[in-house]
């Protein structure tokens, strides 16, 4: 039983060895050159999509009025310091406090913003398609899904929340995106 056991063991040891020989489709390495021009790719990516956050984050704060500016700090203010913030109602209550006007001005800043993000994720793609050809591709299928269009109080929170992770996590949100490519 034990010679059994071995001999089976050996046998499932060596069987993925095997099928890795057979993987035709396997990438070459990349080059030295290959990942600094990736890194600077992304880097510069990060960078530009950075812009355009703070340039909506901008354009989202001037659509405000003074006093809806007060209310909506104070609303945001009470998140921070609630031991179960809940965000669902704080959109809500975001929403309400806006005025039809801002609404409108936040929405189509939004709908700006997400068009100029995409087309800088679709010139990253590219460009990362000119360094590394057949390079394994960010467009997944769940980022082709149609997501919800938010409300006002949702892009109002989400544009004046600060985040550490700006601007990879933004993408992530808003768009279904990926983050950086692997090093």
């Amino acid at each position: 039983m034990n010679r059994s056991f071995l001999a089976l063991a050996l046998a499932l040891s060596v069987l993925p060895t095997a099928a890795l020989a057979q993987d035709t489709g396997a990438r070459p390495a990349l080059t030295d050159q290959q990942r600094q021009a990736m890194r600077q790719t992304f880097e510069q990516f990060a960078q530009q999509e950075k812009q355009l956050h703070e340039q909506f984050r901008n354009q989202v704060l001037s659509s405000l009025s003074a006093v809806h500016r007060r209310a909506i700090a104070a609303t945001i203010g009470e998140l921070a310091v609630e031991s179960n913030p809940d965000m669902q109602a704080a959109t809500k209550r975001l929403d309400q406090i806006l005025s039809p006007a801002e609404r409108s001005r936040i929405m189509q800043a939004h709908e700006t913003f997400r068009a100029q993000s995409r087309q800088l994720h679709d010139q990253m793609k590219t460009d990362m398609d000119r360094i590394v050809p057949n390079h394994p591709t960010m467009d997944h299928p769940e980022n082709k899904m149609q997501h919800p269009q938010p409300d006002a109080g949702t892009i109002l929170l989400m544009a004046l929340i600060p985040h550490p992770m700006m601007p990879m996590m933004h993408g992530m949100m808003m768009h279904g995106e990926e983050g950086p490519p692997p090093q």
